[in-house]
């Protein structure tokens, strides 16, 4: 059955991208994905009725069509040590990703990931929060003129990175959790970004939680509310859409172990 956490799982993810907690993820791994990538999107079918199912059916026929998907945008907003986290990323199964995280007022962070590398372009406000919460806020400026709008890259196996690029890794988890659906509820039919969605809510030992399911086509998840006092929402498009991960130019990338060196001497 579907439910809120993967809105907790980006919960974590982000949180961990920013050095504030552990990410429960399946990391950032990605073994044999192409670069570019490049998702197959045949014509969608028609879907089932919904019409004629309860709420757990249409609950378990969201979360098979979202196990299959090869890749899907989400958008969202979480909160986490009383921090926003907002986040926009295109991914695929692959792992292969591209987009933003905004952390509160702490800033906002690029993001690419492919097979090879992960590359991050933090804002000049990402920059300085990181400087002050490490005790040198003088250096904000400096670390931002230092880059001078470049991505931040590391070493493959770099652990801070692998933390980051988790944010990629979160299409998965719609295959992880096979257990059928019991006790859903059906709400009011609405619309979800201007496609008809019915909503059906669930508690399980995540919480209280809202899947607005489509009921045009394929009965994709629109969005996932978490209603958790910590809660957030999470809306996904662009099912299955081809979408290429372009690495940065080299002229427009610096390795964070010199960028590191050249800080020092700030």
């Amino acid at each position: 059955m579907l439910s809120s956490r993967l809105v907790r799982s980006a919960v974590l993810c982000a949180a961990l991208a920013v050095g504030a907690t552990a990410c429960g993820s399946k990391g950032a791994t990605n073994s044999a994905a192409p670069a570019p990538a490049s998702a197959s999107a045949a014509a969608s079918p028609a879907g089932p009725d919904l019409s004629t199912m309860s709420a757990d059916q249409i609950s378990d026929q969201a979360r098979t069509v979202m196990a299959a998907l090869t890749s899907a945008r989400m958008a969202g907003t979480t909160n986490s040590d009383g921090q926003k986290i907002s986040f926009k990323l295109q991914m695929d199964k692959q792992q292969n990703c591209t987009g933003t995280m905004g952390i509160g007022s702490s800033g906002n962070v690029e993001l690419i990931h492919n097979s090879t590398n992960t590359w991050i372009k933090p804002d000049a406000a990402f920059w300085q929060t990181m400087a002050a919460q490490q005790g040198h806020a003088q250096q904000g400026p400096a670390i931002a003129k230092l880059l001078n709008g470049r991505w931040v890259t590391a070493p493959p196996g770099d652990q801070k990175m692998q933390q980051i690029a988790a944010m990629c890794g979160l299409l998965p988890h719609f295959a992880d959790d096979t257990t059928k659906s019991t006790g859903a509820t059906k709400g009011a039919p609405t619309t979800v970004n201007g496609t008809p969605a019915l909503p059906i809510s669930t508690t399980d030992d995540s919480g209280p939680s809202t899947i607005y399911v489509a009921t045009q086509g394929q009965p994709y998840a629109l969005r996932i509310e978490d209603k958790s006092a910590d809660g957030g929402t999470m809306d996904f498009s662009e099912f299955n859409k081809p979408f290429t991960v372009q690495a940065p130019p080299a002229d427009q990338t610096i390795d964070y172990t010199v960028f590191q060196k050249k800080l020092a001497s700030v």
